[in-house]
């Protein structure tokens, strides 16, 4: 999740305990106040449940596109591997078809 996603996300509940808390400290009757967190309870779900429905739809398109990266990336990488694997077996090849079984001297050569 994104700095920017944590940050709103933080912000909200910052938003909701400071509500709260107002609502709790204000100088009103008890009944007034519970008659109040009862009214705006219900906007606060409906607030709540479209912050979350935002985020996951984001969150959605998000994996979506780091899936499609990350399938790209894959294939990529194994088409360069398959390329180098092919590159070293050709050469591999051209070496042991070039040079043939060479034989090794039995004795070291004295070179003058």
């Amino acid at each position: 999740m994104s700095s920017s996603n944590r940050f709103f996300e933080g912000l909200f509940v910052g938003g909701i305990i400071g509500f709260l808390a107002g609502l709790l400290y204000a100088p009103k009757p008890g009944s007034q106040i519970r008659q109040q967190l009862a009214e705006n309870s219900d906007e606060l779900y409906k607030q709540a449940s479209t912050s979350l429905t935002d985020l996951k739809e984001r969150t959605g398109h998000t994996l979506q596109d780091l899936q499609s990266r990350s399938d790209q990336v894959i294939k990529t990488a194994s088409a360069q591997v398959q390329e180098t694997k092919d590159q070293i077996t050709s050469k591999i090849q051209d070496i042991a078809g070039n040079n043939g079984p060479k034989a090794v001297p039995s004795q070291p050569q004295d070179i003058e």
